[in-house]
């Protein structure tokens, strides 16, 4: 069975690559758009019932998906409070570098807060809400955000495939506005009892940012010990 879930995974990330690679081409020139890949490492450690250490590690590929545009290292630790709320706070050093000549090192906190609701038929709701105080080459700044996100698990023998569609609206005290949004579709994955897979498509529409009209294709792993 975990071959099988694998092989999922493996044909998923495929299609995704194959259908935003098609959609990425339209905007090769433009130098306000730009077609990305994702991907990012979790590592959960159990600490006791309700608190998690959370240990991550992102690359990005940018510029029409040509070179290396982020890359990020980080440490947390995430609570749950009862079944349906959970907080975390977490680290990042991320080093950018968007276009040739812009560059940037940042070191960022983040405070999370998500409740999440059971719907009617089987749905569930999750309400992130995150604040992040952000250092980027000796400039603080704050930034909000806000995404709701609706799934439903599908049985598939005995796990299930959780597909999800999400929203997110970003606030940025840089431009003293609400400049980002960011809408995704996608499926989690258990690929064994440790290991799982997130596969995303998202759109992102930013005018205050270069490039700031972005598609991303997003391979997430998670490890949980």
């Amino acid at each position: 069975m975990g071959k099988q879930f694998a092989a999922v995974a493996i044909v998923l990330t495929t299609l995704l690559l194959g259908v935003g690679a098609t959609a990425f081409a339209q905007g090769r020139d433009d130098p306000f758009a730009d077609s990305q890949i994702w991907t990012e490492t979790q590592v959960s450690i159990k600490l006791r019932p309700d608190l998690r250490l959370i240990l991550i590690g992102t690359i990005r590929l940018g510029r029409n998906d040509s070179a290396f545009i982020n890359e990020q290292a980080g440490i947390g630790l995430s609570r749950n409070f009862g079944e349906h709320l959970t907080g975390a706070v977490y680290y990042r050093y991320i080093s950018s570098e968007p276009t040739p000549d812009r560059q940037s090192r940042e070191n960022r906190l983040q405070f999370e807060l998500t409740p999440r609701t059971p719907l009617k038929w089987g749905f569930g709701m999750s309400d992130r809400n995150r604040i992040e105080w952000r250092n980027i080459n000796g400039r603080v700044s704050w930034r909000y955000r806000n995404r709701l996100q609706f799934d439903h698990p599908v049985a598939i023998g005995e796990r299930r495939i959780t597909p999800y569609v999400a929203g997110e609206i970003q606030c940025d005290t840089r431009y003293d506005t609400c400049n980002r949004n960011q809408v995704y579709a996608g499926a989690r994955v258990p690929l064994s009892k440790h290991v799982t897979f997130d596969g995303f498509y998202m759109r992102q529409w930013d005018a205050r940012t270069r490039p700031g009209f972005i598609q991303v294709i997003g391979a997430y792993w998670r490890l949980e010990f």
